[in-house]
């Protein structure tokens, strides 16, 4: 989890629902294909994420979080509700503080 781009990997696997390697290169600002790699890994190899092989031509390649790794959405929320109100000016070009509902457009769902 600590490691730079784990936890903007997970965000975009969980709230933007990225599954592919190249989706998650394109979104992820500075991130390269080598470390990307190297996070997808180490993420799988702790239970985190799973890796499916499609067997079709080409082949086609997609991660999906596992129970494990979504738990961990409800502490990236806090993170960025956190990030959100107390570091605004560094998040926001307004730099105005914001609640996860008014980014989100909703109130998170609670994992139970």
């Amino acid at each position: 989890m600590g490691k730079k781009f784990t936890v903007l990997i997970l965000r975009n696997m969980i709230y933007r629902n990225q599954t592919r390697f190249n989706k998650l290169l394109d979104s992820i600002e500075e991130i390269n294909a080598k470390t990307l790699s190297l996070r997808l890994k180490e993420m799988e190899k702790n239970g985190l994420i799973e890796r499916k092989v499609y067997d079709e031509s080409p082949v086609r390649i997609e991660y999906y979080m596992t129970e494990k790794g979504m738990a961990l959405a409800p502490i990236l929320e806090q993170m960025s509700a956190f990030s959100m109100k107390y570091c605004a000016k560094d998040i926001f070009k307004d730099k105005k503080p914001r609640t996860l509902k008014e980014v989100l457009g909703h109130v998170p769902r609670q994992n139970n």
